[in-house]
């Protein structure tokens, strides 16, 4: 339940990505005055205390493999030669591919080229390749935006080596992951545009498929990135996941520092004021609720996971709001102690500790 990209199938598909006061609630997510709207959309900037750092003299390599283009020219009828030229290629990628995309875990005995050729022989999964391949003939469009966020990455982590990028066609198992601390995974079938045919409503409601775009390849690759850094909660309570995935959104902010907080949360625009106008009314219902250090749960679980509202908090309450609260938290922890390092951000794992340093005071409307 860590913080991660939106996108993922049912529970029969790859579960490695099983790797976001009621009287106010008519009003609750009202639009608000532009200004506002100007101040929700600054990142990791002047709000917070902090400027955006000059990244111009770092040098990153920015490279993109397209595994699904290597993928999908094997020969149907000779399998296993190809699959021992992908491993060459892709020595990394290929097993993580094969053993959590193509393998079904309902059919243990299948072996991998087995696997692989029914994958690459389904009618479905050829023709999301079709549609990949005409959008997503070039992605020279991705480099300089990958360049601006890896040459952050590179400022916040100096230690830390630059990913490679590898695209592929997943059948819709997920959008972005970390294949490892040097590789990022970016399945191009979740960026089709909103009203692709292959989104199905019953498994990819509204909430979802507005960020299955092409400009939230990004953000999700920029998630993915923070995923990897900062890794699972360490406990199993509500404020341990709220703080954990808002270290990963910290983290996102400071990589995309020019986008706005709306698509890093996954929110409309209206969500995202209303958040902001009510900043401290929602800190309140948190607090009344008596979640936090309560383990997560069916009945708390959309204050922290993916879903279309978080209702126990406010009936118009956008789901992931307390991970959005944990976001607002780390940054007044940051703001107050400015000289911490984002290696030694990601030490602090005692939420209670955390907060009480953090002195959070939510600003009020």
């Amino acid at each position: 339940m860590q913080r991660h990209s939106d996108g993922w199938m049912p529970e029969q598909k790859s579960q490695f990505f099983m790797s976001r006061r009621s009287k106010l609630s008519n009003g609750f997510w009202a639009v608000l005055l532009c200004c506002m709207a100007v101040w929700i959309m600054s990142g990791c900037g002047d709000p917070d205390g902090r400027n955006t750092p000059d990244v111009s003299s770092i040098q990153v390599p920015v490279k993109i493999q397209r595994f699904e283009t290597d993928l999908f020219a094997l020969d149907t009828n000779n399998v296993a030669a190809g699959m021992a030229a992908l491993q060459q290629k892709y020595p990394v990628f290929m097993p993580f591919f094969l053993s959590q995309v193509v393998q079904d875990p309902t059919h243990p005995g299948e072996t991998p080229e087995q696997a692989l050729t029914g994958f690459l022989k389904a009618a479905q999964v050829r023709r999301l390749y079709d549609s990949c391949r005409t959008k997503y003939a070039d992605l020279a469009w991705l480099t300089p935006e990958l360049d601006r966020m890896f040459r952050y990455y590179k400022y916040y982590f100096p230690e830390k080596t630059t990913p490679t990028v590898v695209t592929t066609i997943t059948e819709l198992v997920g959008d972005a992951y970390p294949v490892n601390d040097t590789l990022l995974m970016l399945s191009l079938d979740y960026f089709m545009g909103e009203n692709f045919s292959a989104y199905n409503p019953d498994y990819f409601p509204e909430y979802l498929r507005r960020q299955f775009k092409q400009e939230y390849i990004p953000v999700k690759l920029a998630t993915a990135l923070a995923n990897g850094v900062v890794g699972p909660p360490k406990g199993d309570k509500v404020a341990d996941f709220m703080l954990n995935n808002g270290k990963i959104l910290y983290i996102v902010d400071c990589l995309l520092p020019t986008l706005p907080d709306s698509m890093k949360m996954g929110y409309t625009r209206e969500q995202m004021e209303g958040c902001y106008a009510n900043e401290a009314e929602v800190w309140a219902r948190l607090l009344d609720l008596q979640v936090l250090y309560t383990p997560v749960n069916d009945k708390n679980q959309k204050i922290v996971m993916p879903s279309p509202s978080a209702e126990i908090v406010f009936p118009q309450a956008p789901g992931e709001i307390g991970n959005w609260v944990g976001w607002q938290i780390v940054k007044a922890y940051m703001k107050r102690h400015p000289d911490t390092t984002m290696e030694q951000l990601l030490k602090q794992t005692d939420p209670q500790k955390f907060l009480e340093q953090a002195k959070y005071k939510p600003k009020r409307s």
